[in-house]
């Protein structure tokens, strides 16, 4: 999956500025539908372990395909000054699902996980429909200049500063695999519970993310990364002295309030540092960053899980390292950045 995204990643955005953006995410909302809808008939009709998988992996193309895409929207229709803001709003409702989404996952599996991939399917055609009648493309603006420049755009800073949310995203993967395995089986959460502690990310994010935005007119983006990184490790490193579902309900608190330092400023830094007409392949270069830290991420804390037989102190405070290495490269960052006037990032 981490090798789908990182390879359509890098597509997702030069289709998002050539042909826009709007044609871009409608054909991975359509990748999207078809996928889960057919791991969904695999399961039905008992298709084998690799069939599923090999749709499943298909279903990864929908993702790398809109998320580069639907970053360069909210670029497009606002200003630098607002886009922090701008992103923070979008994650909010993008965070309702994240609430809803592992709630209806963990009533559903009780019946069936199939039925989880038929919902998905469902929720990738009612944002067709909604992306088709209610979006307004913008790529007309640029479509001249951008054709005959390279498939794939980046440049110092965009290299400096992908680098390090590589390093950050290392370890918010642990999101996915480590800290749930680790909530399961060291900190006696129930395999049925853990969709709650992900309801509270999706909740934490919606309730606090215009609360946030506040703050951010107080920092630069820059700033704000680091303490989001900050936010991330000392969460993690609580995991180490948790036990129980209320427990892990609160680090994910923490946890959430690093992404939402960190998760608007990754956007908006990104379509600082480009150019209009590469706003897509910047975010696609980012997006194929951070994919392959998430494809990294998962085998890097399960091997640590492994070697450490599962003592949480060792695990989370070797994982925190790759958030000292992300603080690094941001700080190179603004130094470039306040060396070069032509850039602002603030």
């Amino acid at each position: 999956m981490a090798l789908m995204s990182i390879i359509f990643s890098i597509v997702g955005g030069y289709i998002g500025d050539i042909w826009g953006r709007k044609f871009t995410i409608l054909t991975g909302s359509i990748i999207g539908a078809i996928s889960y809808f057919m791991v969904f008939v695999f399961f039905i009709f008992k298709y084998s372990v690799i069939d599923i998988s090999a749709m499943f992996l298909l279903s990864s193309v929908s993702g790398a395909l809109v998320f580069p895409a639907s970053s360069a929207v909210v670029a497009d229709t606002t200003t630098a000054e607002m886009r922090r803001s701008a992103f923070g709003i979008y994650r909010i409702f993008t965070n309702i699902g994240w609430a809803v989404g592992p709630i209806i996952g963990s009533v559903v599996y009780g019946t069936g996980v199939q039925y989880i991939f038929l919902f998905s399917s469902i929720s990738s055609i009612l944002q067709f429909a909604t992306v088709l009648f209610f979006m307004h493309d913008m790529k007309m603006r640029f479509s001249d200049r951008n054709r005959g420049t390279g498939f794939i755009s980046f440049d110092r800073n965009l290299l400096i500063f992908s680098t390090g949310t590589l390093f950050l995203t290392i370890l918010t993967s642990q999101f996915n695999v480590t800290f749930p395995t680790y909530a399961n089986i060291q900190g006696g959460v129930p395999a049925a519970y853990i969709g709650y502690i992900y309801a509270v990310n999706g909740t934490v994010v919606v309730l606090g993310q215009l609360p946030m935005n506040i703050i951010f007119r107080k920092i630069s983006d820059l700033r704000a990364m680091q303490l989001g990184s900050s936010f991330y490790a000392t969460g993690y490193f609580m995991s180490a002295f948790s036990h129980g579902l209320l427990d892990f309900m609160s680090i994910m608190i923490l946890i959430t309030i690093g992404e939402n330092f960190s998760s608007p400023g990754i956007s908006s830094i990104v379509t600082k540092i480009a150019p209009p007409d590469r706003i897509g392949r910047y975010n696609g270069f980012n997006s194929m960053m951070n994919s392959t830290a998430r494809g990294l991420g998962p085998s890097i804390g399960s091997f640590f899980l492994y070697v450490y037989a599962y003592n949480g102190i060792k695990t989370w405070a070797s994982l925190d390292l790759f958030a000292v290495l992300a603080i690094m490269m941001f700080m190179a960052l603004q130094r470039n950045v306040n060396r070069n006037a032509n850039v602002n990032i603030g």
